[in-house]
């Protein structure tokens, strides 16, 4: 990758962003959490996806419906707008979010529930919190890594928030990953350097990603209903079990570029 097509990556992404924001005074004119305000939210992820990689694929089975818990890895800052352009769920994200700016702004109007991850005193409290969001039909999406990965493989899934998966109407464990805009594999050298980890600044992973012309993969694994009395461990382990086999499946085989 060539300092040309870094700058030009780049270049298309602040434009993604720009006409992204061209949504936002409508966006801020619904009410919080309406259909009006989530179509206006996929929107304006779809725009800014579309022009950060080359393509978004979803594959696997339907989505779940209203209310249902996705629990996914996460590899990138580059997840969000991928996973909120394609699917209608709100996310679970650690509380300092809230203060990004512009970012925190739109987090909050889009009705992002916002974390303590550190203090496990509280763990009932924002299960509750999630339960609640579920139970009245909003999908919530959760990234029970608890950080950033590097994309070579899945890390272990903390399982003090499963107690809100306990309460759940469905469960859905889905996979996201990337290639090759050409739907050929990406080897574990590129697939780090797609990974935000660490204390890496935004802008140069921007810069590097937007030059990589990499496409995005989204797999869903087939939802269920959580068995009465099922533990958080217990829950954790079976959606692990699934999101590691998914992800194996987005790793290890190409994907047919879409016409």
């Amino acid at each position: 990758m060539n300092e040309g097509e870094r700058r030009f990556g780049v270049w298309r992404a602040i434009a993604g962003l720009a006409h992204g924001l061209m949504l936002v005074p409508g966006w801020l004119g619904t009410e919080q959490r309406s259909a009006a305000a989530g179509r206006h939210e996929r929107r304006f992820m779809e725009r800014i996806a579309r022009r950060l990689v080359a393509r978004v694929d979803v594959t696997g089975v339907a989505p779940g419906g209203a209310g249902t818990l996705f629990i996914c890895n996460h590899i990138s800052w580059l997840d969000i707008a991928v996973l909120g352009g394609a699917l209608d769920t709100a996310f679970i994200a650690k509380a300092d979010v809230r203060q990004w700016p512009l970012i925190g702004l739109l987090s909050r109007r889009s009705g992002t529930l916002f974390i303590e991850r550190e203090e496990r005193h509280r763990v009932h409290h924002q299960a509750e919190r999630i339960s609640q969001r579920l139970k009245a039909g909003h999908s919530m999406l959760l990234f029970p890594e608890g950080t950033t990965s590097d994309g070579i493989g899945v890390l272990p899934f903390r399982s003090s928030l499963f107690e809100a998966a306990q309460h759940a109407a469905r469960i859905q464990p889905i996979a996201i990953g990337y290639h090759r805009g050409d739907g050929s594999r990406l080897g574990d050298e590129h697939m780090r350097a797609v990974g935000w980890t660490g204390d890496e600044e935004l802008l140069p992973n921007l810069r590097r990603v937007t030059g990589m012309h990499i496409a995005a993969e989204i797999r869903l694994t087939p939802f269920f209903t959580p068995e009465p009395g099922a533990t958080r461990k217990a829950l954790a382990d079976r959606c692990r079990e699934a999101v590691v086999e998914a992800y194996g499946e987005i790793r290890g085989i190409a994907t047919t570029p879409s016409p």
